[in-house]
């Protein structure tokens, strides 16, 4: 029994040294996970639409950028003393007479998308003015015309003194110089229809005298019906000129004393009507 025991004892120790000599197993570690960023993702939240709208982005504006409008004009109407007046076919309309007065009315609309003001005007550009003025505003200042809306103007011309054709051209310059519209006055100045007016009928006078002046009223009848006024003349020197439809005019002489031809005359452009007579002035003291 003691031999088996030392058996048992012996094969023990050899199990314990081999044992000790064999590889233990390693505990494996968790892993370890190297810390990484972490990525930060945003979620905008939509609203809920409105039942029956549709959700529209808006643009965000560019700070800086002008807003670019179109300038652009066109011709309305134009107008000669009240009567239309042909743009297209200028020759068609009636003759001026020689150095007549006439008023052109242009009406025209703003056709682009610029606001004017005060600084658009009609500047002349070539030909025969005609008018006083080589540029005149178009809206008064203040005032604008808004895209789409009109404006009339209205330019007093006098026609050349010689007969034939005679034309002006103008243009509507916007504030920044562009040119927008050409405006073309065509006057074909004739004198061949007007006829001189018929001379005053019996020319008088009479006389008075206040504050050391003689006065001589002199007074007629108006027998012309085209007259564009009168001219009243004292031996040669005229005094006054009369508008259209005058029969009588006043004339003071300081002292007085003498005898004075006064002449009144009826005129046109075609001509003159006149008539004469010699007043017999008494002194005044």
């Amino acid at each position: 029994m003691k031999i088996q025991a030392k058996k048992f004892q012996f094969v023990g120790l050899i199990f314990l040294i081999l044992s000790a000599c064999s590889p233990q197993p390693t505990l494996s570690s968790a892993p370890t996970v190297a810390p990484s960023s972490t990525a930060l993702v945003v979620t905008s939240t939509v609203a809920p639409s409105v039942a029956g709208e549709t959700l529209v982005a808006q643009p965000t504006p560019t700070v800086g950028t002008p807003i670019v409008c179109v300038d652009s004009a066109e011709s309305v109407e134009w107008l000669r003393d009240d009567v239309p007046y042909d743009f297209v076919n200028l020759k068609s309309n009636k003759p001026v007479p020689p150095n007549g007065y006439f008023t052109m009315t242009f009406t025209l609309k703003n056709s682009g998308t610029c606001t004017w003001d005060s600084s658009y005007k009609i500047v002349f550009e070539s030909g025969y003015r005609m008018a006083q003025l080589e540029k005149y505003p178009v809206i008064a200042e203040g005032e604008t015309v808004p895209p789409g809306e009109s404006i009339t103007i209205h330019i007093t011309m006098v026609a050349p003194p010689k007969t034939g054709g005679h034309q002006g051209i103008w243009q509507l310059i916007s504030g920044n110089g562009t040119q927008l519209l050409k405006l073309n006055v065509f006057v074909k100045v004739d004198k061949g229809t007007y006829s001189p007016p018929a001379h005053p009928l019996q020319l008088t006078y009479k006389e008075s005298c206040s504050d050391g002046f003689a006065k001589v009223r002199l007074s007629w009848v108006d027998a012309a019906n085209n007259e564009d006024g009168y001219r009243v003349y004292r031996d040669s020197r005229m005094l006054v000129q009369l508008p259209a439809n005058t029969d009588s005019v006043l004339d003071a002489i300081l002292g007085g004393g003498g005898n004075y031809t006064y002449t009144v005359v009826a005129f046109n452009v075609a001509g003159e009507g006149s008539a004469n007579l010699v007043a017999e002035v008494t002194p005044c003291k």
